[in-house]
């Protein structure tokens, strides 16, 4: 059976589906699940002034913004996520890029951070399935923490949905499995190496489910020999220094993502906080010490 390649970019990434099946299906659904995935940038990105998220932000502390079921369930997720972590994982804490710029080379000024934190405030925030309102003025939400692994599933649904059943989805190296090659032979996929990012340190080979990995290799700044990456710490406002990559496997790419994220700002607490949640995983620390359960 044909294998059949798609590549595009959207949310910042290079993406692909790799498929198998009928030639001229696989080209259709292609490009309807590249709609879809680019349907959930427009309405979700931070970077677009029309987008439902910059709608809610900017109107923080003036007035409430009308939800669909859609945006009420991503919410519910933030919700889940912040309350699983004990408040580590924040969707207000993206307000944080205001002083981290990673391209200038300088950290910021301690003052500078100390003021956004009381903006860093997810139980503060009203919602329900209609509306959503954010209590203080200039607070911000940031679906950036698991909107692309939501896209990927999303999209992998969209082929499903076309009687497509042999292939991938892969955002940014966020996976999602669609179905086990017509062979049953798995999908091999690399899992970089945070020293060398270029090369593979491990490769996997699913027949199901979803992998992601989060690490402190893919937007960083190095000053006077410190390495600063751009997840960033809800409560103190500085990035996390324990964890140089975390990969996840789980049935959803939502869930792998949102897990190694978690990890990463559990920082040394991860390693047990995990093995708890009974999923396969690949932690490799700063100083390269590898934890593996797959």
């Amino acid at each position: 059976m044909n294998f059949h390649q798609h590549n595009f970019t959207a949310m910042a990434s290079p993406c692909k589906f790799f498929l198998q099946g009928d030639s001229a299906l696989l080209q259709q659904a292609c490009l309807k699940a590249q709609a879809e995935v680019q349907r959930i940038e427009q309405k979700f990105s931070r970077y677009r002034e029309i987008s439902l998220l910059q709608t809610i932000n900017n109107n923080a502390g003036i007035k409430a913004t009308p939800i669909d079921a859609e945006t009420a369930a991503l919410l519910n997720y933030a919700d889940l996520c912040y309350q699983q972590s004990e408040g580590l994982f924040d969707i207000t804490s993206g307000i944080l890029r205001k002083v981290w710029n990673f391209k200038s080379k300088t950290s910021p000024n301690k003052t500078d951070i100390q003021a956004l934190l009381p903006l860093i405030d997810w139980p503060s925030i009203h919602w329900d399935q209609n509306e959503v309102f954010l209590p203080k003025k200039s607070m911000e939400i940031d679906f950036g923490g698991f909107g692309k692994e939501y896209a990927a599933d999303k999209a992998a649904e969209i082929f499903q949905s076309m009687g497509i059943h042999h292939g991938l989805v892969d955002l940014g190296g966020d996976i999602r499995i669609i179905g086990d090659k017509v062979d049953e032979s798995g999908w091999d996929i690399g899992i970089r190496d945070p020293k060398q990012p270029q090369q593979a340190i491990s490769q996997i080979t699913l027949h199901n489910g979803a992998m992601a990995t989060s690490g402190n290799y893919e937007r960083f700044m190095k000053v006077n020999d410190q390495h600063y990456c751009h997840i960033l710490k809800a409560k103190t406002g500085w990035p996390v220094n324990h964890w140089a990559s975390v990969t996840i496997l789980a049935p959803q790419c939502l869930v792998a993502g949102s897990l190694a994220t978690l990890t990463m700002l559990a920082e040394q607490a991860g390693l047990s906080w995990l093995k708890e949640q009974d999923v396969p995983f690949l932690l490799i620390n700063v100083n390269g010490n590898q934890h593996s359960s797959f």
